[in-house]
């Protein structure tokens, strides 16, 4: 028997304007913050807190593009609609069933928590689900001025309970939500 229910968590950052990325999904705003020196922004420890990676297609083949698969280590689930993608990293799996249903099997059958990488329609679905049990959100210091929304039209209201702040030297804001009671 499990100890706990593992929880899907939402890590990401957005610029202060709400954006996850430019309008060709490019991130080069948050390359400055990769590998500071002072902090990993607490990132090597929610990555071993959690066993498994969730992300949309769009998503996937944007961290292909970064070189190495950084989740080797981690069983992957991508969301899409298409057709498997060419190229399949270790531990990937592609999924094209309905979300909750996929989501809610995966929650049962594991036994540490659960990370929702993005994108934004993916996000947007894990919402409208009531799939998302904690948020990290780190603000960085620069608006953008246009791009993918973090939220994109959910449609409903989501009520919050902030369980922790942190600042860093860099600028950065750490935001710690619950959605739902542990």
């Amino acid at each position: 028997m499990k100890e706990s229910t593992p929880r899907i968590k939402l890590y990401i950052a957005c610029s202060l304007d709400g954006y996850i990325a430019r309008e060709d999904g490019s991130i080069d705003w948050l390359t400055e913050y990769d590998n500071n020196p002072e902090t990993d922004y607490g990132y090597s420890e929610f990555y071993a807190s959690i066993s498994t990676v969730l992300m949309g297609r769009k998503t996937y083949e944007q961290v292909l593009g970064f070189g190495d698969w950084p989740y080797a280590e981690k069983k992957t689930y991508v969301f899409t609609g298409q057709k498997e993608p060419l190229l399949r990293e270790k531990n990937v799996e592609f999924v094209s069933g309905n979300v909750g249903e996929f989501t809610r099997q995966l929650k049962e059958n594991t036994d540490k928590d659960i990370w929702l990488v993005g994108g934004s329609q993916l996000i947007r679905a894990f919402l409208e689900e009531d799939l998302v049990d904690d948020m990290i959100v780190f603000i960085v210091p620069i608006i953008l001025g246009g791009g993918i929304p973090l939220f994109d039209r959910i449609g409903k209201e989501i009520k919050l309970k902030m369980t922790n702040t942190e600042r860093y030297k860099s600028g950065l804001l750490r935001m710690e939500y619950n959605l739902k009671p542990t």
